[in-house]
């Protein structure tokens, strides 16, 4: 499956994605990155999936809150969870960028030094 696909899966349920909006995206991610589609199919798919989720972000960052009487709605964390999900999509790019996936943690000491 492309990367063009498996972005189109991921983001079949936002609003407004457009299959123009996921080849940017998709081409975006081969310049920022240096690398091609067959080179690394998995590292450029998770950068054009936190390119996305910047963009849309970036669209989201105008969202508000109100409330009338006992009504109300509040749009506002929108920026912030898609943010979140940019920023996970680029830990994951990192990973696949080093080697397949391959992780490495270190947990911190008890003490904080």
């Amino acid at each position: 499956m492309s990367v063009f696909e498996r972005l189109k899966e991921r983001l079949k349920n936002v609003p407004g994605v457009t299959d123009a909006d996921i080849t940017a995206w998709a081409d975006e991610s081969v310049a920022e990155s240096g690398i091609s589609e067959e080179e690394n199919d998995n590292a450029i798919m998770y950068l054009a999936l936190a390119i996305a989720y910047e963009s849309i972000a970036g669209n989201a960052a105008r969202f508000f809150k109100y409330t009338d009487g006992e009504e109300s709605v509040d749009k506002t964390n929108i920026f912030s969870n898609y943010m979140q999900l940019a920023k996970d999509a680029r830990k994951q790019y990192r990973k696949y960028r080093r080697g397949n996936g391959a992780s490495q943690s270190h947990v911190a000491r008890a003490d904080k030094r």
